[in-house]
This record gives C-alpha cells, sequence and structure tokens, in this order.
C-alpha cells in the first residue's frame, strides 16, 4: 500500500471513529441515550479495529458491507421506533442524527473502496 494512500485511510478511520465517540457523547451528556444507536456505533467502532487490526484477511467487502449496512439498518430502526423528529427538542428534525449518519456511511464507504482498491 502507497505510504499516502495508508495515512488517508488512517486519517479517513480516525475520523470515522471520532464521529462515533462524539454521537456517544452527545447522547450521553444530554441525557438521551438510545442503545440502538449505540449499538449502531459500537458496530462502526468494532469494524474499524478489525480494519486496523488487520483481522479481515480475504473477506473485508464482505466484513465492510455487513459492518456499513447493519449501521444503516439499526439507524433506520431507530428511525422508524422513535420518529424522525424529537419529541424532546420541542419536535425538531434529528438534524444531527441525519449529519452523522450521512458522515459515518459516506466516510466509511470511501474508507471501503480505498482499502479494497490497495487489496487488489
Amino acid at each position: 500500500m502507497a505510504k499516502n494512500a495508508n495515512a488517508i485511510l488512517k486519517t479517513l478511520g480516525v475520523g470515522i471513529a471520532l464521529i462515533q465517540l462524539v454521537d456517544i457523547f452527545i447522547h450521553a451528556a444530554t441525557d438521551q441515550l438510545e442503545i440502538i444507536r449505540v449499538i449502531s456505533n459500537l458496530v462502526i467502532l468494532l469494524w474499524l479495529a478489525v480494519i486496523m487490526l488487520n483481522w479481515y484477511k480475504i473477506k473485508f467487502l464482505q466484513i465492510s458491507i455487513s459492518s456499513i449496512g447493519l449501521y444503516v439498518i439499526l439507524n433506520f430502526i431507530f428511525l422508524a421506533k422513535e420518529g424522525l423528529t424529537n419529541p424532546e427538542q420541542g419536535g425538531n428534525l434529528r438534524t444531527m442524527l441525519l449529519l452523522l449518519a450521512f458522515l459515518t456511511v459516506t466516510l466509511s464507504g470511501l474508507m471501503s473502496y480505498m482499502y479494497n482498491r490497495t487489496l487488489a
């Protein structure tokens, strides 16, 4: 793997991990800790650990798609259960959730694509 690509992948990984940790922190700090959301964050953090520790062997793409897909499904379940708006915040749209989920999926997809290209 090229040194520059390796640095980009590590930066993406750190950025994705920080998004997950900030998401958990925001919910804990506002006393709105939802188990489904925390599990989705942990799925991504575990996926990142698997990648960084090179535990994936030859099934990288399947592991990535499964992890990102499970993250998306868990967030959809949360939205289906709790709604697209947050009654605890005056019925406002769950903008932060949508932003953090969008960033997570986008950056995770980019990281998966780049990592898979370096494996080929």
